[in-house]
């Protein structure tokens, strides 16, 4: 699936204190009672384990994000689907450090990394100060760029994303784990 938009909202594991606003923002995304749309109405049960990275701008970002990634996800127990996620997660915080922070104002407001798991699905949004909505492209074989959201779409069961008030947007990539006990 491609583009979905949630339009409701016209390596450490965060503490139940700080949980709170990284809720909030998965609250925006998914209100109370809506089901992650990848997982066929079965999760998420009761609240998530939350872990939470932020970016400015880095030259070493994506790697930072695919290193945090792992290191959550083996800690997890969700190394089946890690590589699938770190990738998904480089090519978010790539996007949104390339076009979220484009126009910053004075005041910059960091791109933040935010992994949600309940039992069985793994959620990775990524949020930036930009309201512009991503775009999924046409692959050009000739550029070196332009293929983030292909990619993220390829290895995750959904990808999406929602304007969150009062600025701003998150980027989404969905995954479960089959009841085989494959993660996907």
């Amino acid at each position: 699936m491609t583009g979905y938009r949630t339009d409701r909202a016209s390596l450490a594991e965060a503490d139940s204190g700080a949980r709170d606003p990284w809720l909030g923002t998965l609250e925006q995304v998914f209100p109370d009672g809506v089901r992650w749309p990848w997982t066929n109405g079965t999760e998420p049960d009761g609240a998530p384990q939350v872990a939470v990275h932020e970016f400015h701008r880095e030259s070493l970002a994506a790697r930072t994000a695919r290193h945090f990634t792992a290191g959550v996800l083996r800690t997890w127990s969700m190394d089946d689907v890690s590589d699938d996620a770190a990738l998904a997660v480089c090519e978010l915080v790539t996007n949104a450090l390339r076009h979220g922070l484009r126009h910053q104002a004075i005041h910059p407001v960091p791109v933040r990394l935010l992994m949600f798991r309940s039992a069985r699905a793994l959620l990775c949004m990524v949020t930036d100060p930009s309201s512009a909505a991503p775009v999924l492209r046409e692959p050009d074989y000739v550029s070196e760029t332009g293929r983030g959201l292909q990619v993220v779409a390829g290895v995750s069961r959904m990808w999406g994303w929602t304007p969150l008030r009062p600025m701003g947007k998150a980027v989404w990539a969905g995954f479960t784990a089959e009841c085989s006990g494959s993660l996907r």
